[in-house]
This record gives structure tokens, sequence and C-alpha cells, in this order.
């Protein structure tokens, strides 16, 4: 068995990559965030792949990807309005019934692609709020 689990992320970048804005900006989205970065942000983690059905000649596997979104007030001030609006334009370009991320030049076929569910977490610092939402993505992926 193979692990697709590279291939979906980068998948994932390159759906989001200079397709999310926020006040006509683009949101920066990251495998690793540097420590110059400033919020807003996206950042793309593999959580786990597991094979779900060991057919003969195939492996069917579901890859989870986390999506985490990154905003951020001085304390006392913003709120979870930004994490919403950028999420929701990433569950729109990620989250389809009928079109799914093309993984054939790696010898694997993505077959379907669902929001497994969004978490919204509130940080407060000495000096700033932060405000995250965070999307679980499972992919059904079959190795050709």
């Amino acid at each position: 068995m193979k692990d697709a689990s590279h291939f979906v992320r980068k998948s994932v970048y390159e759906a989001l990559n200079g397709n999310v804005t926020l006040d006509s900006s683009n949101v920066p989205v990251y495998n690793v965030v540097p420590s110059s970065a400033t919020s807003p942000y996206i950042l793309i983690t593999s959580l786990q792949n597991n094979i779900v059905q060991n057919i003969k000649d195939t492996f069917l596997m579901q890859v989870q990807t986390q999506i985490d979104v990154v905003t951020s007030f001085d304390t006392n001030t913003g709120g979870q309005l930004n994490a919403n609006l950028i999420m929701n334009q990433i569950t729109n370009l990620l989250v389809s019934r009928n079109s799914f991320f093309d993984l054939s030049s790696n010898n694997f076929k993505c077959v379907s692609s669902q929001n497994d569910g969004i978490a919204y977490v509130t940080d407060d610092t000495d000096t700033e709020t932060i405000f995250r939402a965070i999307l679980t993505l499972t992919n059904d992926v079959e190795q050709l």
C-alpha cells in the first residue's frame, strides 16, 4: 500500500492557494507556518490514512486532512466572522458531490470528498484573541 496523504495535501494546497480572499486580499496557505506569518492564514496538515477496504487488486483508503483557518485581533476586539468567511470559501472549493481531486498522475483515484466537521476554537493570550476554524476533510482514495 502507498500513502496518498501527501498527494491529497498537495491538491488541497493547489485548490486553496490564491483562491481564498479576505477583504480583497489573498489569504496565505501554509504547510508549515513561518515565524514571520501574520493572520489570517490557512494551515494544511495530514491527520491520518486508513485502509477501509482491502480489495484483491487495490486498496481503498480514507485520507483525512485538517485545514485550519487562523485569524486574530487585539484582545477584546474582533470576532469569528473572518474565520467563518474564509472557511465558507474553503468548503465551497473542497467539498463536492461530483468533482474530486485528480490524483491519476500519482496512481491514485479520489472517489469522494466530505466535510467531517468544522470546529471553532477561541484562544485568548495577553495581547490578542485568536479565532480558529478547523475543517476535517475526508477523501476516499483508491490506489490504482
